[in-house]
């Protein structure tokens, strides 16, 4: 913070440069006769460039509150007047007024809805240097901006995209000349660097700047340049590489009548005489810095100035001059700290009033808004009785005689369903049972085939021990071939006409079973019939015994208990 006071002309500096109104241009107009040039009943868009004007005019004269009054009439009119050609500028003039008046936050806020709408032209506008060049200068002043919120490296940031953007356009358009802004820019960014205290690229840009000076040829900024340049060698110190810096910098702002900014040198000058132990040129410096600055009505330099002198006769212990100039420092903090705590208030002020303005506008529009909606409301809700009443008695009316249609209709149908369910029921019941007897009579037929083939069997095997030696192989092989014959063919046959009659018996049964052997799904099979033990024994040559050891393992392995009828498990599926 020590080197803080430096950069204070250095930003204004800047300001002034990228500045698109001169503030010296309104000092001499009457808000008055602005005013008279109103429209009384008429408003159109020369109104709002008036207020433009008068707005300028109290921002001027550090009428803040006045100035703020008039930015938003203009604002007020835009608006009505549906005009949002002047919305940049008007977003720009309420930035400049808060940045003047110490509301940084509020300066911000409106410097980036300027950004938005740069970037929102950028996507329509054609003439990109003039819009480039409205970047650049809103670059700068976030960048000033930030410094002020005593945000330095934000501050920096925009000083070098505001850098790099212009060192573009004067590349692509070499026929506009930017060397000043240029310069301007290398100073600040030099200025920022010192905020942050590195010295070092501080040090390159102000050389930068030197060099490209010779070419804009302005001394001011030498003044600028040299007495950076003398704090950057000091902070380091380097105090004799200091001196020639601001013996410099004091020859040009003496030339320049720059009592300011001599008052500022002296100042840096003598914190060097200090830092080498030359108190007698210290306290000269310090002398001569206060003189300039009441000449120039510089509080703060003076101050400073007050109280390095108050510490100087301090170190030297000539305490009667060291208490005179600390009674000067502290009637000029005390006059500095009013003058702040004065701006605070009248900050504050402005900032209250602003809100205040700005939610009374909200509430208007929402008054109004409600208004309207209450009008539409009111008018909708009439025409929607008078509709709904028009449309209730017309579909009350063609409801009963649709409900009248519709009972005959669904009548007859229900009559037609029930006689299509009931002939179904007997078609499908008349089916079933010609199935079933189609499989009894079949089953039948197999069993009694079967018990005719084992009869032949048996006779065969009767009579095998009276055969011949040679016949008996014979008859064996005959008896063999018509046991494995018979296993296929009736098994196939009974399968055919089984799944004719309970076509998805098998899938359920896979479904609900899957680890069943082949020969189980037989088995299952003949039980769905409601087969006897005897029965499936018949058909499938197999002991009773046999078939019963099949079925409780059967009943085991399907997790179905005691209490539970195989039998009418497999009916079920």
């Amino acid at each position: 913070m020590k080197n803080k006071s430096h950069l204070y002309g250095i930003l204004f500096c800047m300001v002034l440069q990228w500045a698109m109104d001169s503030p010296g241009c309104f000092a001499s107009i009457n808000p008055d006769s602005l005013k008279s040039s109103l429209h009384e009943k008429i408003s159109d868009t020369t109104d709002i460039k008036t207020y433009f004007l008068i707005s300028e005019t109290f921002s001027t004269a550090y009428k803040y509150d006045s100035a703020l009054f008039y930015l938003n009439k203009a604002s007020e009119l835009s608006q009505k007047l549906g005009f949002t050609q002047y919305e940049y500028s008007l977003y720009e003039k309420y930035s400049k007024l808060f940045t003047q008046s110490g509301n940084y936050s509020l300066a911000l806020q409106y410097q980036f809805k300027m950004l938005k709408l740069l970037d929102d032209q950028t996507l329509v506008e054609y003439d990109t240097l003039e819009l480039e060049k409205k970047y650049a200068s809103l670059y700068t002043d976030l960048g000033t901006t930030y410094f002020h919120n005593e945000n330095p490296s934000k501050c920096l940031a925009y000083y070098q995209k505001a850098n790099n953007l212009v060192k573009s356009l004067s590349k692509r358009y070499p026929t506009h000349s930017l060397d000043n802004e240029l310069l301007i820019l290398q100073i600040n960014i030099g200025a920022a660097y010192i905020g942050i205290l590195e010295y070092d690229k501080a040090l390159r840009y102000f050389k930068e700047a030197f060099e490209m000076n010779r070419k804009v040829k302005n001394q001011k900024y030498n003044g600028v340049i040299f007495n950076n340049m003398g704090i950057i060698y000091k902070e380091n110190n380097a105090c004799d590489d200091a001196f020639p810096y601001y013996k410099n910098a004091l020859a040009i702002r003496d030339e320049l009548k720059d009592t300011s900014g001599m008052a500022q040198v002296l100042n840096n000058l003598g914190n060097c005489y200090i830092l080498k132990g030359e108190y007698g040129k210290a306290i000269t410096s310090f002398k001569t810095a206060i003189e300039y600055s009441r000449r120039s009505k510089s509080i703060k330099s003076e101050m400073y100035a007050a109280s390095s002198l108050s510490q100087a006769y301090e170190d030297l212990k000539n305490y009667a001059d060291a208490l005179t100039m600390h009674k000067l420092y502290k009637q000029l903090h005390d006059s500095i700290i009013n003058s702040e705590e004065i701006r605070k208030t009248a900050s504050l002020e402005l900032q209250y009033i602003y809100e205040k303005q700005i939610k009374e506008k909200e509430l208007e529009k929402e008054i109004l808004l409600a208004r309207k909606e209450r009008k539409s409301l009111i008018y909708l809700i009439i025409a929607g009785v008078f509709l709904f009443s028009f449309l209730i008695v017309i579909l009350l009316n063609r409801n009963q005689r649709i409900k009248i249609k519709q009972a005959k209709l669904v009548q007859k149908h229900l009559e037609l369903e029930q006689q299509n369910l009931m002939l179904e029921r007997q078609n499908l019941k008349l089916d079933l049972e010609l199935r079933n007897k189609e499989l009894a009579t079949h089953v039948m037929y197999l069993l009694n085939k079967n018990e005719f083939i084992a009869s032949i069997t048996e006779k065969l095997l009767t009579i095998k021990p009276l055969l011949l030696p040679e016949n008996k192989a014979w008859v064996q092989e005959i008896i063999r071939e018509m046991k494995s014959n018979i296993d296929n063919t009736v098994w196939n046959e009974f399968e055919v006409r089984f799944q004719q009659v309970h076509e998805d018996f098998y899938i359920k049964l896979g479904e609900s079973y899957p680890n069943l052997t082949p020969n189980e799904t037989k088995l299952c099979a003949f039980m769905r019939l409601n087969m006897t033990t005897k029965d499936i024994s018949a058909i499938t040559f197999q002991s009773v015994k046999s078939i019963q050891v099949a079925r409780a393992r059967l009943r085991k392995k399907m997790g179905i208990t005691r209490d539970d009828n195989l039998v009418t498990v497999l009916q079920q599926l």
